[in-house]
């Protein structure tokens, strides 16, 4: 019986990975608001049945993809414990060799979805940043307004990199990126 509970396993994995693969390929076709669960079958050749057997919605769908790259990035980060902010160069690259499927949904007015998920999980990642560099954020200034400072300024950055003609690579717009939004962190009070 174990066999069959590992296909199983293995078969949900299969059915999700190839949902995941379509709704990417599609973004960056289409965006993603302009995307329906219909479009996601017909590229993936999963019935209507199974879909909702994985995923409520598209949306869903969407959150699952976006957890994959958090996790990734938490532990790309986890990979730089002394750099603040140690996701944003591995963020930033994963924009510039996906920036045809970022070129769909950033920026672009109506496609709201991707951005609020993106931000969610910038937040996130920002959040358990600080917490880890605590004792060199000055305590004086509230963690949420800080955090909302550098997912405002990352994801300006983000808008203004993938709708401008900018020819700046993913190190070079991460140089940049920390450059104004350290200067807006408090540094720690000196004893």
């Amino acid at each position: 019986m174990p066999i069959a509970g590992k296909a199983a396993d293995k078969r949900v994995q299969r059915t999700r990975e190839l949902l995941l693969q379509s709704l990417v390929a599609l973004i960056g076709e289409r965006g993603y608001e302009r995307l329906t669960i219909q479009n996601i079958l017909d590229q993936s050749g999963v019935g209507r049945a199974t879909f909702y057997a994985h995923f409520e919605s598209k949306d869903a769908l969407m959150e699952l993809s976006v957890a994959g790259l958090r996790q990734w990035l938490a532990h790309e980060a986890m990979s730089r414990p002394n750099e603040r902010l140690g996701f944003s160069l591995p963020f930033f690259s994963h924009l510039d060799s996906h920036r045809h499927i970022y070129r769909m949904t950033v920026g672009r007015r109506g496609e709201v979805t991707v951005g609020r998920l993106i931000r969610r999980m910038l937040r996130e990642l920002t959040e358990a940043d600080l917490a880890a560099h605590a004792s060199r954020v000055n305590g004086a200034m509230p963690t949420e307004l800080v955090t909302e400072y550098i997912v405002g300024a990352l994801w300006s950055t983000i808008v203004w990199w993938m709708t401008s003609e900018s020819e700046l690579g993913a190190a070079e717009v991460d140089q940049h990126f920390r450059r104004l939004a350290f200067s807006g962190i408090p540094e720690p009070a000196t004893r």
